[in-house]
């Protein structure tokens, strides 16, 4: 059990009941003062070198550890326990990829979204289902470290608009909301 939630609660808004999710394009996070970038989804760090990128700059926030912690309300699931993980920032990728795929169903169609984040409340990761994007909240002075980790240009919003447009089925609303909602430029 992750320990931590108060710390959860510090950087994304949570809702105590599953029925009352908070997903984009709804904001979030707490912090309104952050800045957010994007990136594609489903997957926090898509290689070894991505995740090493991750851990120097969680170690250099100093971060002992990170948390996973499952948005059930965006989850299709008859479960009522999120599913909560810690790793270490002394975990190597292999260990860190066996935690999280120990998340998924044997066939890895999980529809999962998940808060990351650690003891230092100016940062966050919202894994997203829908849109399948990764969206990185921090303060302005981490932005471009995050964004050399995860090798995002700008925001990353122009990027990733047309797949963003597909996963809403081109309903500009909830477009037109996530950009409101996170600063994004169209």
């Amino acid at each position: 059990m992750i320990t931590s939630n108060t710390k959860a609660i510090q950087v994304f808004k949570l809702s105590e009941k599953k029925q009352d999710v908070i997903s984009p394009p709804k904001q979030v996070f707490v912090n309104t003062k952050f800045q957010f970038l994007l990136t594609i989804g489903h997957y926090l760090a898509d290689n070894e070198t991505e995740y090493q990128k991750l851990i120097n700059l969680l170690k250099e926030l100093n971060e002992k550890e990170f948390y996973l912690l499952e948005n059930l309300g965006a989850t299709v699931t008859d479960r009522s326990v999120p599913h909560e993980k810690i790793i270490s920032v002394k975990d190597d990728f292999e260990s860190f990829d066996r935690i999280v795929k120990s998340i998924e169903p044997p066939f890895g169609f999980a529809i999962n979204s998940f808060y990351v984040f650690g003891q230092n409340t100016n940062w966050g990761i919202y894994i997203c289902e829908n849109p399948t994007i990764n969206i990185i909240g921090c303060t302005p002075d981490l932005a471009l470290k995050f964004s050399e980790v995860f090798n995002v240009v700008g925001n990353g919003f122009l990027e990733q608009v047309d797949f963003i447009a597909r996963e809403y089925q081109y309903k500009e609303d909830l477009l037109d909301k996530l950009v409101e909602n996170y600063k994004l430029r169209k």
